[in-house]
């Protein structure tokens, strides 16, 4: 049994400093997340609008920078401070949002990129909380965090549906940009200021380079297989320039002093097990939400042929508001039995509610059941530990590479589920959805497989670490 985690002996922060920080991160997180979860009910007007596929095309690139931004930027505020990070990239996002309110497709992926970077406020918001929250009180706010995975308790689905229906997708992107702002203030307000002391050395700007070809290119090898065949010209390109980027992240790794991600950490069982099972869950459980559900929602031949709203208020908004509601106490139940072992009851969990759901994919109420349930075993029950285990794993000389590199494994698994879903959700037969939802079912098993392998890294008391650090000092 993994043992629970500890930060601080005690809260370094009032209880009214502790309830604006939350504020100030919940809303940065909902600058990202908004972007995934409230563009699900809106795929069919994004695609009769922008053209067919367009929606796919626009996410790739979104989870692309997402990937990017987390193995080097996260890492950067080791060196330069968490919320300066955090503000800038907010400001990213915000831009980002801005050119998704045009009309032409080139325009709203460049945006759509610029958005993407904005993943990293989940790794900066545990970093933060991390350093300054005790035990009970970190696990209660990791169940408040993680719940913002699934949307604004559902609302933002639904709304989001009555949006598109009423004005069409661009009002979702006119919303979100509104909550950048109001974040921006709040973060640069209510976030406490990075302390003095920071991490030894230089930022590894040359690792940087080479672990985002490695990382974009793992990404671009999965979407353009998935779409053009895994042997294509194009696929191959990608797949090679990964490659020779991580062989190159090798040498590099070993010639400087204060490398970018410290190999030697990554081969521990308490680091790449959690990259495995990110990319696997995110892949197949994940994708079921986000894209495979409301296709088939939305489906006027093999599906139930709703319109946004209904998707949204059906099989969305329901399981976002179990998540919202049993989260934080997920999150203090992991604090009390280890976070490990609630990720692995979540998986189980879930490979079943989601194997019932390609059992029974022609009855709509039936399915409509099963997400409420999926919306407690795995938006909450996984989600709240798997967000967490980038921290709570990393290794004390280097707190933001395995953060940083976990979260750049969800933009991974993401690009994977859209690389094998698409193609078979877009085929357009009797057994499309029940094909897809199976091929969850196998990976989500190969996931728990891999949670088996992860090894809980022992944790000790102790106080907060400056600059978010998330050292453990021994306790006298």
């Amino acid at each position: 049994m993994s043992q629970p985690p500890t930060s601080a002996e005690t809260d370094s922060l009032s209880r009214r400093q502790i309830v604006l920080l939350v504020a100030a991160l919940v809303f940065s997180l909902m600058s990202f997340s908004l972007n995934a979860t409230m563009l699900a009910p809106a795929v069919r007007d994004i695609n009769d609008t922008l053209g067919p596929g367009a929606f796919v095309a626009m996410s790739t690139p979104f989870y692309l920078a997402g990937a990017l931004a987390n193995v080097v930027l996260i890492r950067w505020s080791d060196y330069i401070g968490r919320k300066r990070v955090l503000i800038g990239i907010v400001v990213v996002m915000c831009i980002g949002t801005a050119l998704c309110l045009s009309t032409s497709l080139p325009i709203v992926v460049v945006g759509r990129f610029l958005q993407g970077t904005s993943n990293i406020t989940y790794g900066l918001a545990f970093l933060v909380l991390r350093a300054r929250l005790s035990g009970g009180t970190f696990g209660v706010c990791c169940g408040v965090m993680a719940s913002i995975n699934g949307g604004v308790a559902g609302g933002d689905a639904f709304l989001a549906g009555i949006m598109t229906d009423a004005f069409g997708y661009r009002s979702i992107f006119a919303l979100i940009l509104v909550v950048g702002l109001i974040a921006v203030a709040f973060v640069w307000k209510w976030v406490p200021a990075d302390e003095v002391a920071r991490a030894e050395g230089r930022m590894d700007w040359v690792g940087a380079v080479f672990i985002g070809l490695t990382v974009g290119g793992i990404t671009m090898f999965l979407s353009n297989g998935g779409h053009q065949g895994w042997a294509s010209a194009p696929a191959l390109i990608w797949l090679t320039a990964a490659v020779a980027g991580f062989l190159a992240l090798v040498v590099v790794d070993r010639r400087v002093a204060h490398p970018l991600i410290a190999l030697k950490h990554m081969r521990s069982r308490e680091a790449w097990p959690l990259l495995v099972v990110t990319i696997l869950v995110m892949g197949s459980f994940m994708v079921v939400l986000g894209f495979i559900v409301p296709a088939m929602a939305e489906d006027l031949d093999s599906g139930f042929g709703l319109n946004a709203t209904t998707t949204a208020l059906l099989f969305l908004t329901p399981g976002a508001v179990v998540q919202v509601i049993t989260a934080p106490f997920i999150g203090r139940l992991a604090v009390r039995i280890g976070f490990v072992t609630v990720l692995r009851a979540g998986i189980v969990a879930t490979i079943v509610v989601v194997a019932l759901t390609a059992v029974f994919a022609d009855h709509k109420y039936v399915v409509a059941a099963l997400m409420v349930v999926f919306g407690f075993t795995c938006t909450a029950v996984i989600l709240t530990p798997l967000s967490s285990l980038g921290v709570l794993q990393a290794s004390d000389e280097a707190p933001g590479a395995l953060p940083g590199i976990a979260n750049a494994s969800y933009g991974i698994g993401f690009t994977l589920g859209f690389a094998w879903a698409g193609p078979i959700v877009g085929s357009g037969t009797n057994f499309t959805f029940q094909h897809a939802f199976w091929i969850a079912v196998g990976i989500g098993v190969v996931a728990l497989v891999f949670s088996l392998i992860l090894r809980p890294k022992p944790l000790t008391t102790g106080t907060a670490a400056p600059a978010g650090s998330t050292a453990h000092q021994t306790s006298p």
